[in-house]
């Protein structure tokens, strides 16, 4: 077996990155777009000493959760990972992608309860951020194709809102008839599915630079209801976006956004949950798994706007909430004031050092709630949890490897697994979100 050869095979399972898992010759060979239990023909794309990689060349036997794409560039943007399943298929792959995990990082076969999920698989994305290329004199507008720096251009994202894409093409339109691409690195826009409100977001490398007024009243006059209009002037080389001095071109510096009965403010730099549908899932049922009963003291470490803190003040005695991105700690102050909670205080300092502030202070936690990034918690922020020794935690994450590993160092330190429940945050690609809760043996 050789690179470009074809060959048959049977899907016989998934990876956690959703490509199949097939066989043939005693390599391992992992194909994108194939649904388990399907029979193709491959072709070898690429082979290492003891696996490979394919893609398909014909589906000999299809699946009855085979589906066509409603997007035409899917494959190619590696965004929707999984449109070529019905969403039963969906459903099953991200349950089996936590029970493997936990079986891979946390050495335990874990009882996960069936994924909760939303009415809306598509357009139900509250933020897009979108890449602008200017070469060889053409402007491209679109998303990275994975693991390279290759901009595929998309007419329509299925995944964002109608209205958030209409913008993205008129700019489109607009920086090429303003001959601007070349300032614009990216295009930030936020759409609040509540309020309706709109922030467009342009990272740029200069500002102003020439014609910025012609193209600041352009979209003013075609987006009237803009409700926040900003250029974020960033010269930095790597990856990091939303750096740099932010300027108001119109508006406010802010949308707001309503949540479970509360309003919230969110800026460019502040973290707000992606789907705010299956967010309201997601925040209930970790609230729900807390047990509050309105005495306890609850501490919210990697906060962001507040959010869940906010909503866990109306059942607790006390909350405080920790994060590190002072803009978002800013958003959280102004969000608890407006909506008239008074019971809650919040602390502009990463997890780690949040939590020994609390261990310091003697302040003595009943609940703990964490929804860190996708690395999940750092081995101080554990150890802090553990010495402060909550009698329940609940952990909120973007990534079930990571979360699993940190449940096993827990499990470690005197915590049992009570509940294991995903989220489907993330319809039609690989990701989940999943919530656990752990309770303190002999408390």
């Amino acid at each position: 077996m050789k690179k470009n050869d074809t060959i048959s095979v049977i899907a016989e399972d998934y990876t956690n990155e959703g490509l199949a898992v097939t066989r043939a010759d005693g390599m391992v060979l992992f194909v994108p777009g194939l649904i388990k239990g399907e029979e193709a023909e491959i072709g070898i794309t690429k082979l290492k000493k003891n696996y490979g990689y394919a893609r398909v060349v014909s589906i000999t036997r299809p699946s009855v959760h085979r589906v066509q794409p409603v997007c035409d560039v899917n494959r190619l943007c590696g965004g929707c990972q999984l449109l070529h399943m019905d969403y039963e298929e969906q459903k099953r792959f991200k349950e089996d992608k936590v029970r493997a995990c936990f079986r891979q990082n946390a050495d335990m076969e874990a009882d996960v309860r069936p994924i909760l999920t939303s009415d809306h698989l598509y357009g139900y994305r509250n933020k897009v951020q979108v890449p602008v290329q200017y070469k060889d004199g053409m402007t491209k507008m679109g998303f990275y194709q994975n693991h390279t720096n290759t901009i595929i251009d998309y007419t329509y994202c299925h995944a964002q809102t109608e209205l958030s894409n209409q913008i993205t093409s008129f700019l489109k339109g607009l920086f090429i008839r303003l001959h601007c691409s070349k300032e614009i690195r990216h295009v930030l826009i936020k759409h609040a599915h509540r309020t309706g409100e709109i922030m467009i977001a342009l990272i740029v490398r200069h500002w102003p630079f020439d014609r910025a007024d012609e193209l600041t009243e352009a979209i003013r006059k075609a987006y009237p209801d803009v409700r926040c209009l900003l250029a974020i002037r960033n010269q930095r080389e790597d990856n990091v976006i939303l750096d740099g001095k932010e300027y108001v071109l119109y508006g406010r510096p802010y949308i707001e956004e309503e949540l479970l009965g509360c309003r919230f403010r969110i800026s460019a730099r502040s973290f707000f949950q992606i789907n705010p549908y299956a967010t309201e899932i997601l925040y209930s049922t970790a609230l729900d798994l807390a047990g509050l009963t309105g005495k306890e003291t609850v501490v919210d470490l990697y906060c962001g706007t507040g959010t869940i803190g906010m909503l866990a003040a109306g059942r607790a005695k006390k909350v405080y909430g920790v994060e590190v991105v002072s803009d978002a700690v800013r958003d959280a102050n102004i969000n608890a004031e407006a909506n008239g909670i008074k019971n809650i205080e919040f602390l502009n300092m990463d997890a780690s050092a949040g939590a020994r502030t609390f261990i310091r202070s003697k302040i003595k936690a009943d609940v703990v709630i964490v929804d860190p990034p996708r690395k999940g918690c750092s081995k101080d922020t554990l150890d802090a949890i553990v010495t402060i020794a909550p009698k329940r935690l609940v952990y909120v994450s973007c990534d079930p490897a990571t979360l699993a590993r940190d449940v096993k160092i827990l499990m470690e330190q005197g915590y049992a697994v009570e509940t294991i429940q995903p989220v489907d945050m993330f319809p039609n690609t690989i990701h989940i979100e999943t919530i656990v809760l752990l309770q303190k043996l002999n408390s």
